[in-house]
């Protein structure tokens, strides 16, 4: 399990864009390495305006492909995190022993971090739901869950698709912050896997060699916005007919042209809708008709 290029890239990507500027502690699950060689990451971090020279201070940093690699640990400290840790039942890099199969319990971790990551993990979960409770438990409101799974070539129990990602988004009032598919080829660089992220379009898909292929990925960025419990995910109307949702759900895109987050959709008749839902409306009708009116 390890950070690839792909991962990195964002990672520095968010790191720039100032979403970590008030994040100081990150969780991952599975005791995470570096996959990618000092000389590869030299130049991402140049790219990113960061010092070139801070990646061949980590240990093991020129070791890659082979082992002993580098923790995780290290690059999240170059991006300004202060406090690092990682859950894996084997208990490497001072990871929290735990399997992940069965509930995690201790309760003084929930809603603590602000970065809760999948880079590969929980596939190999076959309880896989008790695996993002778990992450959706120990990650702050305001926080962020970032997965990396596999939909084509994958080496665990499952492979994943856009569903997954609009699934737990529906259910637990995620935002979607951003999403890609991840493209990876057989052949390695030097540096490491030779992998990029393309826009998470269906039709991309044909013009893809999948014999050169090495494993296509789908990569996604969730914002938690609210402190309540887990709720599993259903498809299609079961997911209203399980949490009383009418009306369906509707794309809403965020400012951020990646980001999106599901809302009720407007085909709900207002003779159904909860009165909660009509009064808050009004009232969100009555603050933009008043701040029109003062501006003039």
């Amino acid at each position: 399990m390890g950070l690839n290029v792909a991962a990195i890239q964002n990672l520095l990507e968010l790191y720039g864009l100032g979403y970590f500027k008030k994040a100081n502690n990150v969780l991952e699950i599975g005791s995470q390495e570096l996959h990618l060689n000092v000389n590869v990451l030299e130049e991402l971090f140049a790219g990113a305006g960061l010092k070139s020279e801070l990646a061949s201070k980590y240990p093991y940093v020129n070791n890659y492909p082979e082992k002993p690699r580098t923790p995780a640990k290290f690059f999240y400290e170059t991006l300004g995190f202060k406090e690092y840790k990682s859950i894996d039942i084997n208990g490497n890099f001072g990871a929290i022993p735990h399997d992940l199969n069965k509930p995690f319990k201790d309760t003084s971790l929930y809603n603590k971090f602000d970065v809760v990551t999948d880079f590969g993990s929980c596939e190999h979960v076959f309880n896989i739901s008790e695996c993002y409770r778990t992450m959706h438990n120990l990650t702050k409101p305001g926080g962020y869950i970032i997965i990396h799974q596999c939909i084509f070539k994958g080496n665990g129990y499952f492979n994943f698709d856009e569903g997954f990602f609009e699934g737990l988004a529906v259910a637990n009032n995620y935002n979607i912050i951003y999403n890609s598919y991840v493209v990876q080829f057989e052949n390695k660089t030097s540096g490491g896997e030779y992998e990029f992220h393309i826009p998470r379009n269906r039709e991309l898909f044909d013009v893809l060699d999948y014999s050169k292929l090495q494993a296509l990925n789908i990569y996604g960025i969730l914002k938690k916005t609210k402190d309540e419990d887990f709720k599993i995910p259903y498809q299609g109307r079961l997911m209203n007919k399980m949490y009383n949702i009418t009306g369906g759900f509707n794309r809403a895109y965020l400012k951020d042209s990646m980001g999106s987050v599901y809302v009720p959709s407007s085909t709900l008749k207002i003779e159904n809708a909860p009165l909660r839902s009509i009064i808050k409306a009004l009232i969100k009708k009555i603050k933009l008709i008043l701040r029109i009116r003062f501006s003039k």
